[in-house]
């Protein structure tokens, strides 16, 4: 697939994930407001539910990967084609970034840390191969704003992020000096595993359409 298609194919699976969370964002806030569980729980559960009120056509195959929601769906460009839309919700009080593991993207990540450069391979392929079906895989995260007040969680907003595909590294991530990444807080001491924020800003700066942010 060129790169060109790959955007394409990309924006349209995203915007059906924005326009399923701009439906939802009413329910969405009364649910952070009444629920007792942990924020990050609530925001999984809400990503779960706008996602399955998408109307698509599913194509029955199942997916794996660690990610809360994982899809196999045609999108029609006008032709059918097929994808893997894989869905991650985070829940954060504030900050310009949204923490990804490495199962989460397939991108390789290029960083510097105290100077040494990184090359970390993401673990998500590029594509699933599936009945003889090709499903290109589309990452999506979904990070929740919130506050506390008064022993409730407030949501403030939601900003939804498409990390861009593997195959397009050499736009989005070429080198350790230009990318779309800071680092994560993972200890290397601890022998902890890598871990990295993607930059809402660095990568709003590459394609403005990958940031969506929806106010509550």
């Amino acid at each position: 697939m060129e790169l060109d298609k790959i955007e394409e194919v990309e924006k349209a699976a995203f915007y059906l994930v924005v326009q399923a969370l701009e439906e939802y964002k009413k329910e969405a806030a009364e649910i952070f407001s009444a629920e007792e569980d942990l924020p990050q729980d609530i925001a999984e559960d809400i990503v779960r539910e706008a996602v399955d009120n998408l109307g698509v056509s599913r194509i029955k195959e199942r997916l794996y990967g660690k990610v809360d929601i994982k899809k196999a769906i045609y999108l029609f460009l006008p032709k059918a084609t097929p994808i893997a839309l894989m869905v991650d919700a985070k829940a954060e009080k504030n900050g310009t970034t949204a923490t990804i593991q490495m199962s989460q993207t397939t991108m390789t990540v290029k960083i510097k840390r105290k100077g040494r450069e990184i090359v970390e391979k993401g673990k998500l392929d590029t594509e699933f191969l599936r009945n003889n079906r090709r499903l290109h895989v589309v990452t999506i995260i979904v990070k929740f704003e919130y506050k506390e007040s008064n022993n409730h969680y407030l949501l403030q907003n939601i900003v939804v992020s498409c990390i861009p595909s593997g195959k397009l590294q050499v736009r989005y991530n070429p080198n350790s000096g230009d990318g779309i990444w800071r680092l994560g807080r993972d200890s290397p001491q601890r022998g902890e595993d890598f871990r990295v924020r993607l930059s809402f800003p660095e990568l709003e700066k590459k394609a403005s359409w990958r940031i969506h942010r929806i106010p509550i």
